[in-house]
């Protein structure tokens, strides 16, 4: 695989969340613009559970671009253990450093507003620098509160860089939540001119639903039952 230089590119980061509103977002992203793939991420901390599509095994991290627009996408189908978070998150923001790039948008939730303020699109800031950004793009700037999981570890060790780094978080009501997701892509459009339509990522909902939550399941389920054996497993005595 060639490389591709990322120097300049917007990465747009959709790592597992609050109603999985990066998977969800960036795999919609990637297929319905027919990004190019250009690379992968792998780890040993990986859990051994890998999705099959079109007959073949794909990889959990993936990495997309749209090198005419320069614009990347780095998907996320992989659930990271709570111990690995921060190695995960210092590794890709140092990634991100490497390889040049000048934003950093990450896509995520919050449960953060009742029904009735669902639509609203929430930001936060990695630096000074950036919080002009969440006024540029017209989001509602989350001012106190507590954000977790990898999207808000890169956010931190970006605070003292250069890069242009935000997240916008739709307002999540369920576990996979595809209207915040479509709510989210409807911002990134504003934000980037993507020209994607959001109408069908509504439709096939229930169907991509049910795939996703079956696979996320069976990762769990492959965590849990390697925790019990771990746990019950007497130490060797010499």
């Amino acid at each position: 695989m060639q490389k591709t230089s990322l120097d300049g590119y917007t990465l747009i980061e959709g790592f597992p969340g609050m109603g999985l509103v990066g998977t969800i977002a960036a795999k919609y992203i990637v297929e319905k613009l027919n990004y190019e793939y250009i690379g992968y991420v792998d780890s040993d901390i990986f859990l051994p559970v890998v999705r099959i599509h079109e007959g073949l095994p794909v990889r959990p991290a993936r990495i997309y671009a749209d090198k005419k627009n320069k614009v990347a996408v780095l998907i996320s189908e992989q659930v990271i253990s709570k111990q690995f978070t921060y190695l995960v998150a210092k590794k890709t923001a140092d990634w991100i450093k490497e390889k040049g790039i000048s934003e950093l948008i990450s896509l995520s939730g919050v449960h953060a507003a009742d029904n009735e303020q669902k639509a609203i699109i929430y930001g936060i800031a990695a630096n000074e620098k950036s919080k002009e950004l969440l006024k540029q793009y017209k989001l509602m700037e989350i001012g106190e509160g507590i954000t977790t999981g990898i999207t808000a570890l890169i956010l931190l060790e970006l605070r003292n860089s250069k890069i242009n780094a935000i997240s916008i978080l739709g307002n999540v009501q369920v576990s996979a939540d595809y209207k915040a997701s479509a709510e989210v892509l409807k911002k990134l459009n504003e934000i980037l001119g993507l020209n994607l339509n959001v109408e069908p990522l509504l439709e096939e909902a229930r169907e991509t639903e049910k795939q996703l939550l079956s696979q996320l399941q069976k990762l769990k389920d492959t965590k849990d039952n390697s925790d019990k054996f771990e746990t019950k497993t007497p130490p060797l005595i010499t």
